[in-house]
């Protein structure tokens, strides 16, 4: 197999064992302790899928948590309580799912709702958040690092005429609209070797994870916001995929065609900081797949900034999510390995 003949072969990419690629750095990685028992069940006696009494108490608590979550602004619950409830959600549903592959979809579905709901949260106060949302400080970022003039502003002058849709402007939505490859990834590993998933799952979530704070601490109107909403940068920037989708559907170009989850959770990009963390993985694996991934993380980054959905300052954070991650990864693995050990119990 091509993950076995990497393993053997020569080179700077020889140093990361199999073990390592699994685990991470140092001794087993917390995450990784459910795929190696995994496997050893699965050639050993099967266990049975009857949930546990605590499984059955967790799965009480379970149903009515979502719910609630899910009902949150009809029945007008508090904002700390919801996020409480919906960061317990994919918690619980490790504790009771029983130890087999789909597992790993199970609690990956509900992390990414989860992480939805966290982002689209802030904005549901949205008279709060606005006496606190970032308009200027993102420009002015931007004015230095595209050394007088914001990147996007640059590009878009650039590279297309103002109120028309160019095939540039399709492909480019296309990348944008490509945020799914780095779970695409997950799903082939779970497929072909999914030794490799708790790992990769761990780091994709941890990047998403650090990404949600930054959107109640400071949100950051995105350039196409600051430029139609605001009329900052002489209103110049627009919202290009806005007007492919319209084009798309037969509808005036300027016509808002999608709910807001939240305008204003620019900072840092978490499409940058998922394709980032990934790409690390790949280059963990060998060469052709680090390069690959790389090459989609310089794809998504000019997408997000042409398109006017992010500042350049936004993806530079969200690469500093990614390496902090990878760095954090053996400081947090014990207290993690804990956790795993306690839902571990729980599963069947």
């Amino acid at each position: 197999m091509r993950l076995a003949a990497l393993e053997r072969s020569p080179g700077r990419f020889s140093r990361r064992s199999a073990e390592h690629r699994r685990a991470g750095p140092g001794r087993a990685h917390p995450l990784a302790r459910i795929a190696m028992r995994t496997r050893r069940r699965r050639l050993g006696a099967r266990r049975s899928l009857i949930p546990t009494t605590p499984q059955w108490i967790m799965l009480a608590g379970l149903v009515p948590a979502a719910a609630l979550v899910a009902a949150r602004k009809r029945l007008r619950v508090p904002p700390p309580l919801t996020l409480a409830l919906v960061s317990l959600v994919p918690v619980a549903v490790a504790g009771v799912t029983p130890r087999r592959r789909w597992r790993y979809a199970a609690v990956g579905a509900a992390y990414m709702w989860s992480f939805t709901v966290t982002w689209t949260l802030p904005y549901e106060r949205k008279a709060h958040l606005e006496k606190r949302l970032g308009i200027d400080y993102p420009i002015r970022i931007d004015t230095l690092l595209g050394f007088g003039v914001p990147p996007t502003l640059r590009l878009q002058r650039a590279l297309r005429e103002r109120s028309k849709v160019s095939h540039l402007d399709r492909l480019v939505t296309l990348v944008y609209g490509s945020w799914f490859v780095p779970h695409a990834l997950l799903g082939w590993l779970l497929l072909r070797h999914h030794q490799y998933v708790p790992r990769a799952a761990g780091r994709l979530a941890a990047a998403y994870h650090l990404t949600t704070p930054f959107y109640f601490l400071l949100p950051t109107a995105p350039p196409w916001w600051a430029s139609e909403k605001a009329g900052r940068m002489g209103g110049e920037v627009e919202r290009v995929r806005r007007q492919v989708l319209n084009s798309l559907t037969g509808k005036p170009l300027e016509s808002e065609n999608t709910p807001e989850g939240n305008p204003w959770g620019s900072m840092p990009s978490d499409h940058i900081a998922s394709a980032a963390i990934t790409a690390k993985g790949l280059a963990e694996v060998g060469p052709i797949p680090g390069a690959l991934g790389w090459t989609y993380v310089a794809l998504a980054s000019f997408s997000v900034v042409y398109l006017g959905e992010h500042y350049l300052i936004d993806v530079l954070v969200g690469l500093m999510v990614a390496e902090a991650v990878q760095r954090g990864e053996a400081v947090v693995a014990p207290a993690v390995h804990r956790v795993v050990l306690a839902l571990d119990r729980l599963a069947g």
